[in-house]
């Protein structure tokens, strides 16, 4: 079974996770946008017992955006390390691709999420499935 090491930018809170993954999204949503701070966000979705705080949980702050999702941060270098999004995955954490390390086409996107809200200069991956949820 494959296991994957995060990481924040400084390095001080580490997690790791193994697969099967529940799912890798590519995300459109204007939530998602903004708390990111990109023109769109990378997840993997891994069950929560598949998940563990390796190193610097001290340094781990929460965000509770709503009474089901929240957003997991590194208090010293600011970097996204998990979420929780109870709407579409209760029981899961959602980690950023951009903090797993070494990552590989084991956890390529699965699905386009929300393309409807995308930022008009990007461009959709064509052999990606889109669905849109009911928001």
């Amino acid at each position: 079974m494959s296991r994957y090491q995060t990481s924040c930018l400084c390095g001080k809170v580490q997690c790791s996770f193994t697969l099967p993954a529940a799912a890798v999204v590519q995300c459109h949503c204007e939530h998602c946008r903004r708390m990111q701070g990109s023109d769109y966000s990378t997840w993997v979705a891994v069950n929560a017992d598949q998940f563990s705080i390796d190193a610097g949980a001290e340094h781990i702050r929460d965000y509770h955006f709503n009474d089901r999702s929240s957003k997991s941060f590194c208090s010293c270098c600011g970097t996204s390390v998990f979420g929780v999004n109870g709407k579409h995955f209760a029981h899961h954490k959602v980690l950023p691709l951009g903090v797993v390390k070494n990552y590989s086409s084991e956890l390529k996107p699965m699905v386009q999420v929300y393309t409807e809200d995308k930022a008009e200069w990007v461009h959709l991956h064509e052999d990606v499935p889109i669905y849109n949820p009911e928001k």
